[in-house]
C-alpha cells in the first residue's frame, strides 16, 4: 500500500447520528478491534453494538464527539470522544480510537486525535485525556508520542490468587 497515496484519499470528518448509523457495520467491526486489544476481562459478544447503538443518542445530545476517517465512502477509522466534569474542570475524554488493519501506519489515529483536540478547543475546553493500558504498549507510547502525560494509574489486586 503506497501510504502517500492512502493520505490523499482520506476524507475527516466529524459524523452526525445518521453517518453513524450509515457506516454502523464498520464502526461495530473497528470497536471490536478495540475491545479485543483493550480489555482483558470476557465481554459480551455484541458489546462493540451495544456501544455503537449508543453514539448517535451521544451525538444529539450534544456530548459525543465522533470523527471517521473515510476512503471512497468506506469508513476506515473513527476516534469518539465525549464531554466529561471531574470536580468542576471540562474535559473531552477520547473513549476509543480505531483503525482498520490494512490502513495502520498512514497517520489516520494521529488525524483523529488532531481533529478532536480542534474541536475540544472550540467548545472552549483546554484538557483532553484518554486512557489506555500499559500492556498495550503500542498505544501507551503512541498516546506520549502525541503529548499526553500520565495523570493517573490504575492498580489492580486479584484476591482469588493470595
Amino acid at each position: 500500500m503506497d501510504v502517500r497515496k492512502v493520505k490523499t484519499l482520506i476524507e475527516y470528518k466529524i459524523l452526525n447520528a445518521l453517518e453513524v448509523n450509515k457506516y454502523k457495520e464498520s464502526l461495530i467491526y473497528l470497536m471490536n478491534i478495540i475491545l479485543k486489544d483493550n480489555i482483558t476481562q470476557d465481554f459480551p459478544a455484541d458489546q462493540a453494538e451495544r456501544y455503537v447503538n449508543r453514539i448517535p443518542n451521544y451525538i444529539e445530545n450534544g456530548s459525543a464527539i465522533v470523527v471517521g476517517a473515510i476512503i471512497d465512502g468506506v469508513l476506515i477509522g473513527f476516534s469518539w470522544a465525549y464531554e466529561l466534569d471531574i470536580f468542576g474542570e471540562r474535559r473531552v475524554h477520547i473513549d476509543m480510537i480505531g483503525v482498520h488493519p490494512d490502513y495502520r501506519k498512514c497517520g489516520i489515529a494521529k488525524n483523529l486525535v488532531d481533529i478532536q483536540i480542534e474541536e475540544t478547543k472550540k467548545r472552549g475546553i483546554s484538557k483532553i485525556e484518554a486512557m489506555t493500558t500499559k500492556s498495550n504498549e503500542n498505544s501507551y507510547k503512541w498516546f506520549h508520542s502525541m503529548g499526553f502525560t500520565d495523570e493517573r494509574v490504575k492498580v489492580k489486586r486479584d484476591l482469588e490468587d493470595k
